[in-house]
């Protein structure tokens, strides 16, 4: 129950960033991500005033592997969407669909019904990356046309695949913004 809890809060939350790229003008933008990343890291530190605002959420939605850092995903997350929107402007709304869609619901499908492990990751599974990729596809549908929406949800799904040092919820919207702008 908590996986899909924090799934479903990934999902609405990460794709409420996408309204003020579209409709705030850029300085009011940068003062919304700059105030979220701050937070953010205040309660990654645990900073006691903080924490007792938002430590209703962590206990919510927190796994418990991460409660000595709580919302550091976030805090990836943020920053990865903030650097993609100074990087790429208004695309950065390629990386929050694809973070928001994608990584939400192959972490569900995965979850719940990964059964099949990719050869090349064991944490990952064959349900949960074609789970990404076609959850990323059809949201993008709404924002671009066939190709570019295929092209960047294939490249996402495989980069989220992997085992890399980076998290992805920094480095995806970085990567799909990216070929946002230059497809």
């Amino acid at each position: 129950m908590l996986e899909l809890r924090r799934k479903i809060f990934h999902i609405i939350s990460i794709l409420m960033l996408s309204i003020p790229i579209l409709f705030f003008p850029y300085w009011l933008n940068i003062l919304l991500f700059l105030l979220g990343i701050i937070t953010s890291f205040l309660i990654v530190i645990r900073y006691e005033p903080i924490m007792k605002l938002f430590g209703f959420l962590i206990n919510l939605f927190e796994r418990d592997k991460n409660l000595s850092t709580p919302a550091i995903q976030s805090l990836y997350a943020l920053i990865g969407v903030f650097l993609s929107y100074i990087l790429f402007g208004k695309e950065a709304v390629y990386g929050i669909v694809v973070l928001a869609v994608g990584d939400g619901f192959s972490g569900l499908i995965g979850y719940y019904f990964g059964k099949n492990k990719l050869p090349y990751n064991l944490n990952k599974s064959v349900e949960g990356t074609l789970a990404f990729f076609f959850s990323s596809f059809l949201a993008l549908l709404i924002f671009t046309q066939p190709m570019k929406a295929f092209t960047i949800s294939s490249i996402c799904a495989v980069l989220e695949s992997l085992d890399l040092k980076l998290d992805d919820n920094f480095l995806i919207p970085v990567i799909a913004s990216f070929f946002g702008k230059v497809l």
